[in-house]
């Protein structure tokens, strides 16, 4: 029993001693890229990135529209016919008091 106990003392002290050890050496420096070399950087991504993306069709374009344009009257006047139902509502209430 005595053995074990000491195996595990001697098992945390190494590690311990490993945990010093890494936190006592510094991290080494990364060299800093000058702002410029940043910026050409990102709009060299940027435009490789644009040159990935599939662009519709004008035709197909021109369909897309026109149905978010048929829904946009769908869903106003939907709410115009709900508010103007709950004008009415009120204003009949406010009569009953």
């Amino acid at each position: 029993m005595a053995d074990l106990e000491k195996k595990e003392v001697e098992a945390t002290e190494v590690a311990e001693n490993t945990k010093k050890e890494k936190s006592k050496k510094a991290a080494p420096k990364k060299n800093k890229v000058s702002l410029g070399k940043r910026i050409s950087k990102f709009f060299k991504d940027y435009k490789s990135e644009l040159k990935k993306v599939v662009w519709l069709s004008p035709k197909t374009t021109a369909q897309y529209t026109g149905m978010i344009l048929v829904v946009m009257v769908v869903v106003s006047a939907f709410i115009g016919v709900l508010d103007l139902a709950f004008h009415s509502l009120l204003m009949w209430l406010s009569g009953l008091v």
